[in-house]
């Protein structure tokens, strides 16, 4: 085992609600997908350098009475990460958008499976996830070239 390039300094919840569905019937089976989910991330680099993040992992369950859904909920974490000095710089971003959110639903999963504990049905557990995506990591690749290609013009040509 070796420490991850990301950790997670602090999270805290900044939404939690979760409504026991009274309509739903135990006895019938729920019909329950990823599809039902609306999973929001968002990122933003911290002031105090480019290696801090703040996260934010908004899920919400959108599911129809047809479902047959035990609970309604929707949950917002915002987390504190930071990149290890040793991991590549052009990758920072990369790794906190794949990671960094896979940790926080991870969290979600626990804080909702605890809260619909308390009700009156069998609590739901969310499904694994990754928050990998080729798209994303083209996409600062690409950002990353660009940069780079950008720095190696002179000042008065970069301006141009």
């Amino acid at each position: 085992m070796q420490p991850s390039a990301l950790r997670l300094e602090y999270y805290f919840v900044a939404e939690l609600n979760v409504t026991a569905n009274r309509e739903h019937n135990p006895k019938k089976p729920m019909t329950l997908t990823d599809k039902n989910l609306v999973v929001t991330p968002g990122f933003l680099p911290d002031q105090k350098g480019p290696r801090r993040w703040q996260v934010t992992l908004r899920i919400q369950q959108q599911a129809g009475p047809a479902a047959n859904a035990p609970y309604y909920f929707t949950i917002e974490l915002v987390g504190f990460f930071a990149v290890a000095a040793s991991y590549p710089k052009e990758k920072a971003e990369w790794i906190v958008r794949t990671n960094a959110t896979s940790v926080l639903f991870s969290t979600a999963r626990e804080v909702l499976r605890n809260a619909m504990a308390q009700g009156p049905f069998c609590p739901l557990l969310l499904p694994t996830v990754s928050f990998y995506t080729p798209e994303t990591k083209k996409m600062l690749d690409a950002a990353n070239r660009k940069k780079r290609k950008t720095a190696e013009l002179p000042p008065s040509a970069a301006k141009a």
